[in-house]
């Protein structure tokens, strides 16, 4: 029985070891791989399906290759066993190009401004809007409008950018959330920003090594 729990342990070190060795916080140096996210596990292996393998009438030396490619409604491409697969462009997670990461939300692929564990994106929100006419009738229309959000990938869900969201996520930061919370309400919607970059410092996020 001793035996076995040693086993067990020196398993698990090495295991944890390789896991330590194998992955490097995010930084701005970090270069993810050009090409399109099928998931978020492809993302957070940094395994996109390559610009290579995407088969596509427009030139891959362009600069926009990625943007043009997902502006089709589908995408077609080499799988690793050579046969060709076709996947819906508004199902995929997201795609990189230029180092720049894109993600998908409300049927967008939007840029995303800051990456970590908690990152920021903006997006295009089409809201209900109510009007009155010169004849006094009553109807509602529609506005665009653009907000902030943050995926948590974590938990991969999405949030609103705003001060009672962000005090949620600063739960997992004792410390942080402490001294957010002593701020006043007009102070913490001017210090969101950078608590969410305090948090991404204690908590970053980790990647394969190149």
């Amino acid at each position: 029985m001793m035996k076995k729990l040693v086993f067990i342990c020196l398993l698990f070190l090495r295991l944890t070891g390789f896991s330590q060795a194998d992955s490097v916080p995010y930084s701005r140096e970090y270069e993810f791989k050009e090409g399109i996210f099928l998931n978020v596990e492809q993302f957070r292996r940094n395994d996109p399906i390559p610009k290579s393998a995407i088969i596509s009438a427009y030139p891959k030396t362009q600069v926009d290759f990625m943007k043009q490619v997902t502006g089709e409604r589908y995408i077609t491409y080499k799988a690793a066993d050579g046969s060709e697969q076709k996947v819906e462009t508004l199902s995929l997670w997201g795609y990189c190009q230029n180092r720049s990461l894109f993600i998908n939300f409300n049927d967008e692929l939007n840029r995303v401004n800051q990456i970590g564990t908690l990152c920021h994106f903006t997006s295009i929100v089409t809201m209900p809007v109510s009007y009155q006419d010169p004849m006094n009738t009553y109807g509602i229309s529609t506005s665009d409008e653009m907000r902030q959000f943050i995926f948590d990938t974590q938990t991969n869900k999405v949030f609103d950018f705003n001060v009672k969201n962000m005090e949620l996520l600063l739960k997992n930061d004792p410390a942080l959330y402490t001294e957010f919370m002593k701020l006043k309400k007009r102070k913490k919607a001017d210090a969101i920003f950078v608590f969410l970059r305090r948090y991404n410092e204690n908590h970053p996020l980790y990647l394969p090594a190149k």
